[in-house]
């Protein structure tokens, strides 16, 4: 079993940015502006400006950007509240191989300890390649329990890979850190969520605190189990550990090439619902076209496992919008589009989509469920009072590696975030350096708000 944890170490350490495949490293890219569009715009949240001003108050400064702020925290407290912010509006990355989100466990933890401690673009860029791919193997290496929520778990391994290898971090000292933070996840409640919990937020921060902890730990002399990547894989949290499957093709075959960017600022698994009533609309033309919804008689959604178990039609806050299928749907056609109008507190409050949700039921093919995460079927049958009815169905959800988006999307979708944060005349600069961050000799910069006129110039 210590051999992969073995070939971990040896990958984390050794591996330079030329050996990165190019479709990986060019995703990478795409990656990291999307997450530092979401962490900024989600830091404008109330409960995330509150969590700022109280962290400000107790806690030592740095270097660290606090991103869509002017605030410098030190690297601990700046990551965790960059990893809190990016997953509040549901809009960060995420890998259907991986069972998660990679890139929200590592990067800001890679972004503040690489502001903090002067390291290079290109080294930044570097360890956030090898933490993101760490976690996607692991995580593609086991069954995910649909209890367990998987943010801040396997995540504090890519963590805290990503910042040894920024701190220089030796292959014994790298083999003793990825035990060590594989014995040290969190526990989170999947069921939370659905509820509009926004607790589930911080589990993306414990990645964030914990995996920078597990360095010092190590450094401090602390020392873990021969291999905590197998009891947490295979009994503690998730089920049928196969670490063959975790190193095969390590260095060669990236995962990280795998990822999607969300296009829509709900759970993935309703992105396939989406696209299936989406195309159901298609044949309407413009989006004015589109039934009302009080001219609905039913919705009837057919799709796998996840897709069915985000079924919750009493919804609290806009949190709890981004975890229902039924919600997603009612509110598309409610609104007219696919934006983040969809899911706020207005929209979940909103009386004409609760009575479309109430006539919307979901039901689970178990083939679909067997076919998943390779495929993401789903069928929309809509039934209208005046006996019309129109079908739609999705087999990949748009942004797969095997179904891509156009990447100009990506942009629009950056340009579109951080313009509620920055002003537009900064917003090419920022896409470019956060697109090629070895371009820069610092990060030291990178990311404050512009009231201070920080925007640095690569």
């Amino acid at each position: 079993m210590t051999r992969a944890v073995e070939a971990l170490a040896e990958f984390a350490c050794q591996t330079q940015l030329g050996d990165i495949e190019a479709r990986a490293l060019s995703h990478l890219r795409d990656i990291l502006a999307d997450t530092w569009a979401a962490c900024a715009v989600g830091m404008q949240e109330p409960p995330m400006r509150r969590l700022l001003q109280l962290q400000q108050g107790q806690v030592s400064g740095g270097q660290a950007s606090v991103l869509g702020t002017s605030v410098q925290l030190n690297a601990l407290d700046a990551a965790a509240l960059n990893a809190a912010a990016g997953c509040w509006l549901e809009l960060d990355e995420g890998n259907l191989t991986s069972n998660g989100h990679p890139g929200i466990q590592v990067l800001p933890s890679a972004l503040a300890v690489a502001q903090q401690h002067r390291c290079s673009g290109a080294d930044f860029l570097m360890a956030a390649a090898i933490g993101y791919e760490v976690v996607a193997r692991i995580g593609s290496a086991c069954d995910m329990r649909m209890s367990i929520h998987p943010h801040g778990t396997y995540g504090v391994v890519g963590a805290a890979v990503a910042t040894g290898r920024l701190m220089g971090l030796s292959q014994p000292e790298m083999r003793e850190l990825i035990s060590l933070a594989g014995s040290s996840p969190i526990a989170g409640n999947r069921q939370g969520m659905k509820e509009g919990a926004t607790l589930r937020n911080w589990y993306a921060s414990h990645s964030a605190t914990m995996g920078q902890t597990a360095v010092r730990l190590v450094q401090s002399g602390f020392t873990g189990p021969l291999d905590g990547l197998e009891p947490t894989c295979n009994d503690v949290l998730f089920d049928n550990y196969q670490p063959e499957r975790l190193v095969r093709g390590l260095g060669h075959q990236w995962l990280l090439a795998d990822g999607y960017i969300k296009l829509y600022g709900c759970g993935r698994p309703i992105h396939a619902a989406i696209d299936a009533l989406r195309d159901a609309l298609a044949p309407l033309g413009d989006p004015q076209a589109w039934p009302e919804p009080e001219t609905i008689e039913r919705i009837e959604v057919r799709g796998f496992k996840f897709l069915t178990f985000l079924n919750r039609t009493d919804i609290r806050n806009a949190f709890a919008t981004r975890f229902s299928t039924p919600f997603a749907l009612a509110s598309v056609l409610r609104h007219r589009s696919h934006g983040i109008e969809c899911f706020t507190d207005e929209a979940a409050a909103d009386r004409r989509i609760h009575d479309l949700l109430a006539r919307i039921s979901l039901s689970e093919d178990p083939q679909w469920s067997e076919r998943f995460p390779a495929e993401q079927r789903c069928e929309v049958h809509i039934t209208l009072k005046d006996g019309r009815h129109l079908s739609g169905r999705c087999t990949i959800i748009r942004g797969e590696p095997s179904n891509p988006a156009d990447p100009q999307e990506y942009k629009n979708k950056f340009m579109a975030l951080a313009g509620r944060v920055w002003p537009s005349s900064q917003l090419e600069d920022l896409y470019r350096q956060a697109r090629q961050p070895e371009a820069l000799a610092t990060l030291q910069a990178w990311g404050l708000s512009a009231e201070d006129g920080s925007c640095p110039r690569g």
